[in-house]
């Protein structure tokens, strides 16, 4: 069985007191497109709509206030962006009708 998956990816640097370092953290969520055709439309606003949805699941937060939710956006937005580039990839080898395999 091939496994496709692209792999939304995200490292945040949240700032600390100003006598301490920021603090980095690291964390990836895998958004899977085996059962998409890219080459379709409605599947590719399905990846759009899984990586929307794997960035908010990765930005989750308990902490309430103005500026977590700044971060939250901050981090669901940086998390979509790094996705971005593998989505177009993505897409563009399923145009060109190229499959890809799990590594």
């Amino acid at each position: 069985m091939i496994t496709r998956a692209a792999i939304l990816a995200l490292s945040l640097a949240l700032g600390a007191p100003a006598i301490a370092a920021p603090v980095s953290y690291s964390a990836s969520e895998y958004v899977h497109i085996g059962d998409l055709d890219l080459a379709l439309a409605s599947d590719r606003q399905t990846l759009a709509a899984r990586i929307a949805s794997a960035a908010r699941r990765l930005c989750r937060s308990d902490l309430r206030g103005t500026a977590e939710l700044a971060l939250r956006t901050e981090c669901i937005a940086a998390a979509t962006n790094g996705a971005r580039a593998q989505a177009e990839r993505a897409v563009a080898e399923a145009d060109r009708g190229i499959r890809l395999a799990a590594r």
